[in-house]
């Protein structure tokens, strides 16, 4: 009760248009494109803020970032914070990644269009199709999509496993391979690092090089408004509006 009254008191009495929950490649997204149209938004978000130096990098570090819960028998332990956040009830299992970008700091970054019989299925809107392609191209551009130039060590295992024949590398990632970060649109994006492929990406770039959506969607939001940082709370609560961004974060 008193985290939910210290949490409530931070908002005062501000109103919002929308309130977006998560800051994963869904609501980052829509928390950027409204924030950018001037709509007052408020996105929460449960994790915190993630630097490259705070991932694991061994499997006892990544044991130390897991919190299981299982409401079957009553049972959590780990972090309330951990990067990776497993809940069992009755017969279903989640895993789901804790932290400003949220799934975009753990997957593998891999980035393929839509095919084009799921676009023209019947169940979308007719008039996607006809922005599609932009749509996917500004998408390819806010995530810093590349070829990749190098050979990930999981590659060549398998390549040594299928007795030479060549792993197709012709997939983008989100990954950031140069060694200078430009400019694109206007956004000016935080500095990142150049990928060394590690093979780390599932538990997030131990080298600053993955475009998750907190050096991007995130980012252009902040810079739609007056950019201002807070520390709070035990849940983070990120948010962006029409003239201002805050993060509360937890102090205990």
């Amino acid at each position: 009760m008193e985290e939910q009254a210290e949490v409530e008191s931070s908002f005062g009495h501000e109103s919002y248009d929308a309130v977006v929950v998560g800051s994963g490649y869904g609501g980052s997204v829509a928390a950027c494109r409204l924030a950018m149209a001037g709509v007052r938004v408020c996105l929460l978000e449960k994790g915190r803020k993630w630097e490259a130096q705070d991932f694991p990098t061994d499997s006892f570090k990544i044991l130390s970032a897991v919190r299981m819960e299982n409401q079957n028998l009553g049972v959590s332990y780990g972090p309330k914070d951990a990067l990776f956040q497993v809940y069992e009830q009755n017969d279903s299992l989640a895993a789901v990644a804790c932290g400003l970008g949220g799934g975009s700091l753990v997957n593998a970054g891999v980035m393929m269009p839509a095919p084009v019989r799921a676009r023209r299925h019947p169940k979308w809107p007719k008039e996607w199709e006809r922005n599609w392609g932009s749509c996917e191209a500004s998408a390819a551009d806010m995530l810093r999509i590349q070829s990749i130039p190098v050979k990930f060590p999981s590659a060549k295992i398998l390549e040594e496993a299928a007795d030479g024949v060549t792993v197709d590398t012709s997939i983008k990632l989100s990954v950031n391979f140069d060694i200078e970060e430009p400019t694109t649109n206007g956004t000016k994006r935080p500095q990142m690092g150049s990928c060394l492929a590690c093979g780390n990406c599932l538990s997030g770039c131990p080298y600053n090089a993955k475009s998750s959506t907190d050096k991007n969607y995130l980012v252009s939001a902040i810079q739609a408004c007056l950019k201002s940082f807070y520390l709070l709370s035990n849940i983070s609560i990120v948010i962006v509006c029409q003239n201002f961004f805050r993060h509360y974060q937890s102090r205990g």
